[in-house]
């Protein structure tokens, strides 16, 4: 018979590397992340997040009772599901602990968790990954993190928004231009905050390229990498 749906198991060695766990050959298995917001080479399962980095649980079962107890939430909705994806930008949240968390990534490019306060908690930057439209004419963007919203035409691929949560509406557009602030968030600077100089287009199935300036040094990145971010944002006491 046919292979159906998908397989719930992952071998710990197999996992992605936005996983940063470093025994990865002490075990066998781990846990799969769900389908959901962020693709699985981006993400981090819920159940992972807790145990294996935060360390605010021990076991799996534990991780699924605190879970089950509605005491985290990801981007101010309550999340039950131990596999849930949690992905670059995401906030988790312990309210009864006043415990907030920002999802970001390290000079390896791997996913980790940054303590913020309840104020910076209350809102998330998002990168446009798509723009379309819809049926009478409105204008939709997609955003890194699964989620679409209406929009007009200032908003372009590559661009980010500042969205308020937990409702997501839109309180700051980020423009993807010369001099803009942003994260790389993938390669060989991962983790760094640069300011964009300039795009090169390049021909062919070739990905575009940017200029980017940090620290008084220009260096050349995919332009796919960046992540443009506003004045306030912040990555491990580095302000950019």
């Amino acid at each position: 018979m046919a292979k159906k749906g998908r397989t719930k198991h992952l071998k710990r060695i197999a996992a992605a590397k936005a996983i940063p766990v470093t025994n990865r050959k002490a075990t066998t298995w781990m846990l799969n992340p769900s389908p959901g917001p962020h693709a699985k080479k981006h993400a981090i399962p819920l159940g992972v997040l807790l145990r294996d980095i935060l360390a605010v649980v021990k076991t799996a079962r534990e991780a699924k009772k605190i879970l089950s107890k509605r005491l985290v939430e990801v981007d101010g909705r309550v999340r039950t599901d131990i596999r849930f994806p949690v992905g670059l930008m995401d906030v988790i949240s312990f309210n009864k602990l006043n415990k907030h968390y920002r999802m970001l990534v390290d000079w390896k490019g791997r996913l980790v968790p940054m303590e913020i306060g309840k104020e910076e908690a209350a809102s998330k930057i998002a990168k446009v990954v798509g723009k379309r439209t819809i049926r009478g004419g409105k204008l939709t963007i997609t955003l890194h993190d699964g989620k679409n919203m209406v929009a007009d035409n200032h908003v372009k691929v590559g661009d980010s928004v500042v969205l308020g949560l937990p409702k997501g509406e839109l309180k700051q557009h980020l423009k993807s231009q010369k001099g803009a602030r942003c994260l790389v968030s993938e390669g060989k600077h991962a983790g760094n905050i640069v300011k964009l100089k300039d795009i090169v287009i390049r021909k062919g199935s070739k990905p575009s390229e940017a200029v980017v300036e940090s620290d008084g040094t220009e260096f050349i990145t995919v332009a796919q990498y960046l992540f443009v971010v506003d004045d306030d944002f912040k990555i491990k006491g580095k302000a950019g």
